[in-house]
């Protein structure tokens, strides 16, 4: 285990692995991630990247979208970034292996056709290309099922992180000149999510905990389309391409209900939608309906969609597939610049536990994996300056004490991870209340957790219901009501 780093970057999905990537230009990565490479959130990505790659498309019009899509909440410059450096990001992807599908898809939200895929599981396949491409570099190394447990701060910068491998009692310590924080979201805070089990907000809690603020954190984006079907603590995601492709969202008596809602009906921003499933769902399941679609068509655009449903016995050409609105995406996260620098010198953030501006109060669809790259980039081609003045760092790590953290039976863990769950899906989900978000802030705090691990959920459930109580209004994700849904 690599004791000291130029560069260390905690998180392996698009975010981590592209950032390393680029920072293994400059000097010693190590890359640390909770579980194995592959289990990350992008790994079930299923939509593309958006991007202006089409004669008849325009920046002004993905840009456009971005800020309506974000309600006015966006910062405008860092949305310019991401939507200019996409054609780039695409490039870049393109020359370490992503194949990339010869006509775009249409998603809600865009008013264009520029959702670029590889194939119906894009996360997967850029990711696949990526482990490849770091996998050839000589200094990047890895530390897999290594949990973060909290930042080393000195002199008031980071200077690495306390780690805890494989499930051991003893707390290790990596010391680096930068750290870059690619910890992902933090679906598993609630009962119903997409994420995959480690997504649980450690990279927020760390970062609060190092001193810094969390910045539009009450804006988690609720996807409404996802399997009603939970396995393995996670619900499967349908993808927003389908319904791009003319699927229909119905309700029991197979009635198409969205366009009571919003004009645009089935193409709406995720909140209107997954609002409207979610008053709809309170007198009976709603379905995803394909069937009317060209069979020929959907098997040949989405055969791991097709596989996976096929293990619950359903099929998009034949069936109607249940479905539920679930936590997916925090739109805000550790606030950087636009070269990825938090408040901390030393300290970054990138991808979905960062808070750029670039999504505002409601993330548009198929910027998470473009943002993540393209600020991945932003990163490497910041530090590129400090390389000079980097060489004559030396953290010394013998000085640093380990915290003292308990670990409690993960049997105890996991009943306080559903717990913290069932209180979060129920009083600060899709809609809220102000009665709902006290209550829950006095649940959180009452769960007698000493394990660190919840008391880092514990933590960012609080900042979250906190800056829900300090919007009382209604703004995008963040939905806000004077009646008790029931």
């Amino acid at each position: 285990m690599p004791k000291q780093t130029d560069y260390l970057i905690i998180g392996s999905g698009v975010a981590g692995l592209a950032t390393a990537y680029f920072l293994s230009e400059l000097g010693s990565v190590t890359v640390m991630t909770k579980g194995e490479v592959r289990n990350t959130n992008t790994y079930w990505a299923q939509g593309g990247i958006a991007a202006v790659l089409a004669k008849e498309d325009t920046f002004e019009s993905h840009i456009e979208d971005t800020l309506k899509t974000g309600v006015g909440h966006c910062n405008e410059a860092a949305v310019r970034q991401m939507v200019f450096g996409a054609p780039k990001a695409i490039k870049f992807l393109q020359s370490i292996g992503l194949k990339i599908e010869k006509e775009p898809m249409l998603e809600a939200g865009h008013s264009r056709a520029r959702v670029w895929r590889s194939s119906d599981f894009t996360g997967r396949d850029v990711l696949e290309v990526l482990i490849k491409a770091v996998q050839k570099k000589e200094n990047i190394s890895f530390l897999e099922k290594t949990d973060a447990v909290e930042l080393i701060v000195d002199e008031g910068e980071c200077k690495g992180a306390f780690i805890r491998k494989d499930d051991e009692d003893e707390i290790e310590k990596v010391a680096a000149k930068h750290t870059v924080l690619a910890t992902g979201g933090l679906g598993q805070l609630f009962s119903k999510t997409t994420n995959t089990l480690g997504s649980g907000g450690d990279g927020l809690a760390m970062a609060v905990n190092a001193g810094l603020e969390l910045k539009d954190i009450e804006f988690i984006q609720f996807h409404p389309t996802a399997l009603a079907i939970p396995k393995e603590g996670r619900h499967f995601l349908l993808s927003e391409v389908l319904r791009g492709m003319g699927a229909r969202v119905v309700n029991k008596r197979e009635e198409a209900f969205l366009n009571k809602f919003d004009p645009r009906a089935e193409l709406a921003p995720r909140d209107l939608v997954s609002r409207a499933v979610y008053v709809e769902e309170l007198t009976g399941p709603v379905y995803l309906d394909m069937r009317h679609v060209d069979e020929g068509k959907v098997r040949k655009k989405f055969p791991n969609i097709q596989k996976a449903l096929k293990e619950f016995n359903l099929d998009l050409t034949k069936d109607l597939i249940p479905i539920t609105p679930v936590a997916h995406y925090a739109c805000g996260g550790v606030p950087t610049d636009l070269k990825g620098a938090t408040r901390l010198p030393g300290l970054f953030a990138v991808g979905e536990v960062a808070c750029t501006g670039v999504h505002g109060a409601n993330r548009l669809a198929s910027n998470s994996l473009l943002e993540a790259v393209v600020f991945a980039k932003a990163i490497a081609e910041g530090l590129e300056k400090s390389v000079s003045t980097d060489a004559e760092k030396n953290v010394n790590i013998d000085s640093f004490e380990a915290p003292n953290v308990i670990i409690e039976d993960i049997n105890q863990v996991k009943a306080y991870g559903r717990r913290i769950g069932q209180i979060m899906w129920e009083n600060v989900g899709i809609v809220r209340t102000a009665e709902g978000l006290t209550k829950a802030k006095k649940e959180i705090v009452a769960i007698p957790a000493r394990d660190y691990r919840i008391q880092h959920r514990q933590l960012v459930c609080y900042k979250i219901i906190e800056a829900c109580q300090a919007r009382p209004e209604s703004l995008g994700a963040h939905y806000m009501t004077k009646d008790i849904v029931q």
